[in-house]
């Protein structure tokens, strides 16, 4: 989509979109709409067969606009100066990625292309290492999918989590993996997986079913054999009783939150809604946000294409909170207090909830990646110039006797 800016001013910036869900132009949704009205007939067409399903995607979504499409469309008419690229998930390659001053991953991502096999999967998960320039980078993606890498920095970082195991492909079996959850004294378990979400993979158990029947981990390990890693955490029953509260980050600053419970938390035929930061528990968001910033540390360091440490771009923290007993023999959690805990970390392809909150958020999004934009261009230029001028030197025949100077 053409910048209005003169060429040589504009910023081509790509965006990665290909939600099935996360609409905005839905009844009692906040979002100011209108800006959509122009929208293009291919930009709201839609692939015929969804990717995955969930409670509520059986809708029919071809008349609706997710929150990417949004966003990326938001840009291209507030701001003249970035030449929105909408990538679609068949139109990813590396040469289209590096068309671009940056791409960011808002809608589509690695997960999606697991759903739709290992072909896909090849094709994506090359374009997002090879491209060098897709945001947030491909050391912060695979530090997010891997969930044993930030969940063993956050426990090091003396961030709250559910008591945890983690069991590898290849080094792993039902038999060991009960052995050790029955050495840490719990009595309940869930077993989630790295390179997934929308629960698929999950597995809740007690160890008195798994030690009667055994097939319960034979099976589960089977039908996964292919999972890098599962985690493993004891079953926190206050985690079915209060709100999961979702705090959004960009730059590391809060943006806003909202409180809903898994699917997996909630019992059969039951309809629990999404609340907003304003209906939370008194004290609630303050432990959310204390927790998710500490949690933001576990991730790498976010780099410009050209090298720069920049702010990081969207980040989700889901907090959790435990209000019983924990019987984990190295878990010391007061069980008459509410303890707060990191329970899962998303990125930019996550759902925004723009339907639910109180206010429009999609022109805050579309001003957030537009600015991240600029300053990638800018150190991407500084770079640039700060090459030339090594380079200068070297030709001018000057010799520098501190050859630290040029590595500056």
């Amino acid at each position: 989509i053409r910048s209005r800016a003169p060429a040589a001013m504009s910023i081509r910036v790509g965006f990665l979109v290909g939600k099935e869900h996360d609409f905005v132009d839905v009844p009692g949704s906040t979002v100011d709409a209108s800006f959509l009205e122009d929208l293009p007939v291919a930009l709201r067409e839609r692939p015929g067969d969804k990717r995955y399903s969930f409670p509520g995607s059986e809708a029919d979504n071809s008349d609706k606009i997710s929150a990417d499409i949004a966003i990326a469309w938001h840009v291209h008419k507030n701001h003249q100066d970035i030449e929105v690229d909408i990538i679609f998930p068949q139109d990813i390659s590396v040469a289209r990625l590096q068309s671009n001053a940056c791409n960011f991953v808002i809608g589509y991502d690695v997960i999606d292309a697991i759903l739709e096999g290992p072909q896909r999967l090849a094709e994506v998960t090359e374009a997002f290492q090879k491209c060098g320039n897709i945001m947030p980078s491909w050391e912060v993606q695979e530090a997010i999918y891997l969930k044993s890498r930030y969940m063993t920095r956050a426990r090091n970082l003396g961030v709250p989590m559910a008591p945890t195991l983690f069991a590898f492909a290849g080094k792993r079996s039902p038999a060991d993996l009960l052995s050790q959850i029955r050495d840490r004294g719990w009595r309940a378990f869930v077993i989630k997986q790295s390179y997934s979400a929308f629960s698929l993979g999950f597995k809740k158990a007690t160890v008195e079913e798994c030690e009667a029947r055994p097939e319960i981990l034979e099976d589960y390990f089977a039908e996964y054999a292919d999972c890098p890693e599962f985690v493993v955490q004891e079953l926190i029953e206050g985690f079915a009783r209060n709100w999961e509260i979702r705090c959004f980050w960009f730059n590391g600053e809060f943006k806003y939150a909202i409180g809903n419970r898994a699917t997996v938390s909630q019992a059969e035929g039951e309809d629990v809604g999404i609340i907003t930061e304003d209906m939370l528990p008194p004290g609630a968001l303050d432990q959310a946000k204390l927790i998710g910033r500490e949690a933001l540390s576990a991730l790498p360091q976010l780099r410009a294409p050209s090298g720069s440490p920049i702010g990081m771009t969207l980040i989700r923290t889901d907090i959790g909170c435990s209000d019983s007993e924990v019987h984990d023999r190295d878990t010391h959690w007061d069980p008459a207090e509410k303890t707060y805990f990191l329970n899962e970390i998303e990125y930019g392809g996550t759902t925004y909830f723009a339907r639910s909150l109180k206010f429009d958020c999609i022109p805050m999004w579309a001003e957030m990646y537009s600015s991240k934009a600029r300053e990638i261009h800018r150190c991407m230029k500084n770079a640039t110039i700060s090459s030339f001028d090594k380079q200068a030197v070297l030709d001018s025949g000057v010799h520098i006797l501190d050859s630290r100077l040029l590595a500056a």
